[in-house]
């Protein structure tokens, strides 16, 4: 019993590494203690229920904010969304359950643990969609080791920091060698230091003034009928004054209704601002009436005189944005009927952005997390921007959290990151992941500030996850085996 309280302990000490806590040395020492957990377990059953206490604690507490979209904006009493979140978090910690038992079938070593950790962790981003949250790697967005992320991005930090932890713990485990984990920690952090001093990417134009409107429009509001004019005076009062040659920016969903129902609205606002030789990108539903019935997209539009293109957000959220097995549980509770949860995914094939002459890479609130899918989008482009609405989550740790995630994806791409949001965090993030610029949340305002566009392609976005998975297949396997054998002896 000490040994599963210590798995649950060291757990709810791993959201404490990211924001808004940040106290990344204890991604270090919950992955040692967790690993500390697994060594002491006698059997790989027992190690399993310890993993899986290890994930309930890290999700339990981690994530334990989502419950908010469901109680404030869902209709959903807490008696029932705190299970609901809870459920979600139990979940989530079999794919720990499973580490810890695999590492204890193989033999207990430090480089199983954490090839298996990376292994489960890309398993976890795609399977079912996926839901690519807290890995560890995104604590280390502050510190030298950060220069990882243009390599082999945060699949490379999550490795290292592992790695490190439990190796140390094998150097105090007798008869057992922790040589071997230390070397690929060496190699792989002198890697991060001497990468974090070059530039992969290059300036590939002047400095472009931006403008991010951050509306800070209530969620309980924003949705009514009664709130569209009102809306549509509030950004287009605080887009009236901006300075010529500037790119606005307005976040996802800053206009309720569909595009075709306000073209009118938002292509003379996108006028306005080409006359002042800037150019209007705002996030709005899409309806696509070319089939029957007709689809509905969470997209982002470049409007304006000499500029072009929409996207329609690929990776959508579960239950937010579409509804999962629709046709049986439509109705059965309100949470299941949020407003704009019925969109379609757009097709992975669509162009880019542009933009006063710029090719512009987005990516719509959730799909940030996806580094392979933002990787694959940035190619030749300019700049990345993203757009979301963390409203759904209140003053909840959640979008401080997504907004310490996105960070890295500017990183790995060697790109300066716009981060236009309804309520926060707007932001205007640098290639190096650092935030040049940023307005308080839950304040109505505009960001003015400048990006310097780049060009060239980092190792990550050439190589993508596969050389580091690869390495932590072959930790996972081959270590193990000579851990065996060794036990053995």
């Amino acid at each position: 019993m000490p040994n599963l309280l210590l798995a649950l302990i060291a757990g709810l000490l791993f959201p404490l590494a990211f924001a808004p806590y940040d106290l990344w040395p204890l991604v270090l020492v919950s992955a040692a203690l967790g690993y500390t957990a697994l060594v002491r377990s006698p059997t790989p059953g027992r190690a399993f229920t310890a993993g899986w206490l290890y994930g309930v604690g890290m999700f339990g507490f981690g994530i334990s904010w989502l419950h908010v979209s469901m109680t404030d904006y869902g209709f959903m009493p807490l008696w029932m969304s705190i299970p609901f979140t809870a459920l979600f978090a139990m979940g989530l910690a079999l794919f720990y359950g499973l580490a810890f038992w695999f590492t204890k079938r193989r033999g207990t070593r430090a480089m199983v643990f954490a090839g298996t950790w990376l292994v489960l962790d890309w398993v976890r981003g795609w399977l079912l969609t996926g839901f690519p949250w807290l890995y560890a790697g995104y604590a280390a967005i502050d510190t030298p080791l950060a220069g990882l992320a243009p390599l082999g991005g945060v699949w490379a930090l999550t490795l290292t920091l592992v790695l490190a932890a439990a190796a140390v713990v094998d150097l105090a485990r007798p008869r057992v060698s922790a040589g071997a984990a230390l070397a690929v920690v060496l190699i792989l952090v002198t890697a991060g230091l001497l990468a974090g001093r070059h530039a992969f990417t290059h300036p590939s134009g002047p400095r472009q003034q931006v403008a991010l409107v951050q509306g800070n429009i209530p969620q309980d509001l924003k949705w009514l009928v009664t709130m569209r004019d009102e809306t549509q005076e509030i950004y287009h009062s605080l887009s009236a004054d901006l300075p010529e040659d500037t790119l606005v920016i307005w976040p996802e969903s800053a206009m309720i209704e569909f595009y075709q129902d306000i073209r009118g609205f938002v292509d003379g606002e996108g006028e306005r601002i080409a006359a002042k030789g800037g150019a209007l990108i705002s996030g709005l539903p899409w309806r696509d009436a070319s089939t029957y019935p007709p689809r509905y997209h969470n997209s982002v539009a470049v409007v304006g005189t000499g500029h072009d293109g929409v996207y329609h957000k690929q990776k959508l959220v579960p239950f937010g944005e579409y509804v999962p097995l629709e046709s049986l549980i439509r109705g059965w509770i309100p949470f299941f009927d949020l407003p704009m949860s019925s969109f379609t995914p757009g097709r992975p094939d669509q162009p880019n952005l542009f933009a006063l002459g710029q090719e512009i890479a987005p990516a719509i609130c959730y799909e940030m997390l996806y580094p392979a899918q933002v990787a694959e989008r940035t190619g030749n482009a300019d700049v990345l921007l993203t757009i979301s609405n963390d409203a759904w989550f209140g003053h909840s740790a959640g979008p401080l959290q997504h907004f310490q995630m996105t960070r890295l994806r500017a990183l790995e791409t060697g790109r300066w990151l716009l981060r236009g949001t309804n309520n926060g965090v707007t932001a205007v993030v640098d290639a190096h992941g650092q935030v040049r610029d940023r307005l308080p949340q839950f304040e109505r305002g505009v960001l003015i500030s400048e990006y310097q566009p780049r060009r060239g392609q980092t190792p990550f976005m050439v190589a993508g996850v596969w050389p580091t998975l690869l390495l932590a297949l072959a930790m996972a396997v081959l270590a193990g085996g000579e851990g065996r054998r060794r036990a053995s002896r």
